[in-house]
């Protein structure tokens, strides 16, 4: 059972990690699409996404869920929710600080503040404007939003459900049994599931701008993908599973070690396989081989680039 567990938690880490990188960065591949709907958006965009990703440093959230350093250095301590988790605790800090780093140095090429304090300030401002220019074109936005996640993930674009609302609740939710869980929900401005009918699963994402909105695609459309890693527990371990790692709490700090841990596995990625095919690969490992690829891809790029290509 502990296996599996952090098996879905290196696969929460994957993940959130192709969803912050593709709120940062997706909207480029469609500036042509976005300039014709407003020459102000790309720019905004940039601004927004990068200053909504640094909110897990110095923003909101750290008063709810805690100083990242102060998180980070405690992983090998018992009672952790990593300390089992072998990726995690040994790099989590790391990968950590080389996001935030990241971030910083893109918040600075693109304009937007890295203060504590005028940071959140900025944000605030950045998000009503975007709202106003968005307000008048949500539906050209919204099919935007699903072309672009069906372009880079192989997934028929007619499977994506996209909105742009302040009410992002999608399908049934967990509850948090946490009062920095609940806040938390309270406060998400995005929500992603995946939904079954019959034999038909589709990706529906809810957001209120959007880059959160090709956020939530794409952290759908890999939620989707992983689910061959998944799919072969029975019910109740299952459920045992979700119910441990899928935990709102944690979100938080897998988009911080994610993101890095994402761009390093793009970085190694075969040239020529799809990326949800080589997701897909890798959700089907056996947990003890997903630890020790994801362990290579941090600790030994050469060699990981010949392991997924084995793969």
């Amino acid at each position: 059972m502990e296996a599996e567990i952090n098996k879905r938690l290196t696969l929460n880490l994957l993940i959130q990690g192709a969803a912050t990188h593709s709120h940062l960065t997706l909207h480029h591949l469609v500036k042509d699409e976005l300039d014709a709907i407003d020459s102000d958006l790309v720019e905004l965009y940039d601004k927004v996404a990068v200053s909504g990703f640094l909110a897990n440093w110095y923003g909101d959230l750290v008063l709810l869920c805690g100083r990242p350093k102060r998180f980070w250095r405690r992983t090998h301590r018992r009672g952790h929710p990593f300390a089992r988790h072998a990726l995690l605790a040994t790099h989590g800090g790391t990968l950590a600080e080389a996001s935030r780093r990241h971030a910083v140095a893109r918040a600075h090429e693109k304009g937007a503040a890295t203060t504590p304090g005028m940071h959140y300030l900025q944000l605030v401002r950045l998000v009503i404007q975007v709202f106003q220019i968005e307000a008048d074109h949500t539906d050209t936005l919204e099919e935007l939003a699903k072309q672009v996640t069906s372009s880079v993930w192989g997934i028929d674009q007619t499977r994506l459900e996209a909105e742009l609302t302040t009410q992002v609740q999608v399908g049934p939710m967990r509850t948090p049994t946490t009062l920095v869980g609940k806040a938390i929900q309270a406060a998400a401005a995005g929500y992603s599931t995946v939904i079954r009918s019959g034999d038909r699963f589709t990706v529906t994402a809810k957001a209120w701008n959007w880059p959160l909105l090709t956020h939530e695609l794409v952290k759908g459309t890999a939620e989707l993908v992983c689910l061959h890693g998944l799919n072969t527990l029975d019910r109740e371990t299952y459920d045992q599973v979700m119910e441990a790692a899928d935990r709102i709490e944690y979100e938080t700090w897998h988009m911080q070690a994610g993101a890095e841990l994402w761009r390093r596995l793009l970085a190694v990625l075969p040239s020529d396989r799809p990326l949800a095919e080589v997701l897909m690969l890798l959700a089907r490992l056996e947990p003890d081989e997903l630890e020790q690829a994801m362990l290579t891809v941090i600790e030994r790029p050469a060699a990981a680039r010949t392991l997924l290509v084995a793969l």
